[in-house]
């Protein structure tokens, strides 16, 4: 029997503007047990200003839209074909300017930089359908008309569409009035996909074994899915992380996570040292910004670090049009002068100094785009690594005479309108035991670093290096079996927690079957939602730390 699935052509041009557009949020963040099941197809070109690779993009911009929506459950394949999937959404772009006033219609590729355009416009139209695959039937056909002519602001309630990464021929007009038109008929296209889907086929909860797919009055079909449909929406594409190897320590000491902030004051959690700092509000989130350059210190008790430990602190990059800022991790000694400093110049160069000594320097392959990136730092006792997002640019022996008790943030703002310099999320974590030895003397791994976005259950590309120590923990111990239990901390409702966790948990056991070929009898999955905290809820750190996955041996 084939799988009813529900083919959506979406025709999707965009009034308003992206940032600041006038978009009704579809009713998505309370309906947990009501959600469909779809794979994203091609999106084809039907306009010459569009090439394929663009069109190719925008599926994969919306699939990661509509996964951000927690209404849905992704499934990977080709159209219907994916196993599980009962609706397949295909479309084509059937227009694509980007100045639609005139005169630079015509480009495909980047042109709209500091060059100067005279009408700042760009449209955007996909063409769309609802199908029912089984019958062959057409159920919907739907058009969406807009125009961006606006640029700067936020979007405001549509947070699936914020955090959606430029992908493939669209990096092209990253920091552009396309780029704005983009997320605009992206999100415009959520709630169009949202609406349109009959009700019928949101009735999953997302636990259900894929042989109990059943399209909307059929038989179940039997399941025969191959390690891609295996896999389907649980990890994002790793294939950029092969190199990484950051870790996050598994005990949070100290995580800022900008909450109960007030815009406009000085963040309470930091102490000044010099500069002017407030908090401020980009889109839904709030950030630290540097007007004057300074220096601000977690509030850490002060003392020696442990022998492992992780420091992570996120950083606001305004894009390649403008001036890139000078950002300092620095190590305290205790006499309160720097000791040590991860440094980043110019969106792009990179280096370590240590006792004054410059132990590394590295360029970046490429400047940071817009948008939010990550400065990290992971020490042992024999070393210390430092990244820039997944870019390794410092792997430094132990020091003799190294000994930091704290941290601070030094900055060093460019003066530039519309270039602010923004800091958040700095997250100090302790190390711990290896999972060979946690499950040796414990009986369970307890991870901090296998990553999941914020109400989501697709594992982040940044969770590899985790993930392959548990896969290889596995071929080495061909007896071991686990059962793989995901934790939330209490924010949120017990039910939606409860569902979040068994989601994440069923991701992580999908990855490790397909990628590595673990026997599916070898691990269960559990979601335990806050039930079983490990730590205190009421702090930013609590909460970091009930956030994890346990391996329990059984």
């Amino acid at each position: 029997m084939i799988r009813p699935a529900i083919c959506i052509a979406l025709i999707c041009a965009v009034t308003g503007v992206l940032f600041g557009a006038d978009i009704v949020r579809a009713n998505t963040d309370d309906e947990q047990g009501d959600k469909a099941r779809i794979t994203v197809g091609a999106i084809e070109s039907k306009d010459d200003n569009c090439s394929s690779s663009v069109a190719a993009a925008f599926g994969e911009m919306l699939s990661t839209a509509l996964a951000n929506t927690n209404r849905f459950i992704l499934y990977a394949g080709e159209g219907a074909t994916a196993q599980g999937a009962e609706i397949l959404i295909t479309g084509a772009v059937t227009k694509f300017e980007t100045d639609a006033g005139g005169g630079w219609g015509g480009m495909k590729k980047k042109a709209l930089g500091k060059a100067g355009v005279e009408t700042e416009e760009a449209e955007i139209r996909l063409d769309i359908e609802l199908v029912d695959v089984r019958t062959k039937k057409v159920i919907k056909a739907k058009e969406v008309k807009a125009k961006s002519t606006s640029w700067g602001a936020d979007i405001d309630g549509v947070s699936w569409v914020e955090g959606v990464a430029l992908s493939g021929g669209l990096v092209e007009y990253s920091n552009q009035p396309m780029e704005d038109a983009i997320r605009t008929a992206l999100a415009e296209a959520v709630k169009v996909v949202s609406k349109e889907i009959p009700d019928e086929y949101y009735r999953y909860t997302g636990n259900e074994p894929t042989e109990a797919v059943q399209g909307a009055g059929s038989e179940a079909a039997p399941a025969t899915a191959g390690a891609a449909a295996m896999v389907g929406d649980a990890a994002e594409d790793m294939t950029l992380y092969t190199k990484y190897d950051f870790v996050p320590g598994d005990k949070v000491v100290f995580y800022d996570d900008m909450k109960n902030e007030e815009e406009g004051e000085f963040p309470y959690r930091w102490n000044l040292d010099r500069g002017v700092f407030e908090v401020v509000r980009l889109g839904k989130d709030y950030w630290v910004m540097c007007t004057d350059a300074g220096s601000i210190r977690p509030k850490i008790q002060e003392g020696p670090l442990p022998e492992k430990y992780t420091v992570e602190v996120d950083i606001y990059d305004n894009g390649p049009e403008f001036s890139g800022h000078y950002f300092h991790l620095c190590w305290v000694g205790a006499d309160g002068r720097d000791v040590a400093k991860l440094e980043l110049h110019a969106s792009k160069n990179t280096s370590l100094v240590v006792q004054g000594e410059t132990k590394a320097t590295k360029a970046l392959p490429e400047g940071l785009t817009k948008g939010v990136h990550t400065m990290l730092v992971m020490a042992t006792q024999r070393s210390i690594k430092c990244y820039i997002n997944t870019v390794r640019v410092a792997n430094v022996p132990k020091v003799e005479g190294f000994n930091p008790v704290g941290f601070r943030l030094s900055m060093d703002p460019w003066n530039q309108k519309g270039n602010p310099m923004l800091v958040r999320g700095f997250r100090y974590a302790e190390g711990g035991k290896t999972m060979r030895e946690q499950l040796d003397e414990d009986g369970k791994i307890v991870t901090h670093g296998i990553l999941f976005d914020p109400d989501s259950h697709t594992i982040k590309g940044e969770s590899i290096k985790t993930l392959k120590e548990i896969g290889r923990l596995l071929e080495d111990d061909p007896d071991v079996r686990l059962s793989i239990e995901g934790h939330t901390d209490s924010d949120g409702s017990d039910d939606h927690n409860m569902s979040l966790s068994q989601n994440r948990a069923d991701s992580v056991r999908r990855y490790l079957i397909s990628t590595f070929g673990v026997s599916a009898d070898r691990l269960e999955a559990k979601g335990w939602g806050e039930t079983s905290p490990i730590d205190r809820n009421d702090s930013p750190e609590g909460k970091a730390n009930n956030r994890r996955v346990e391996l329990v041996k059984l």
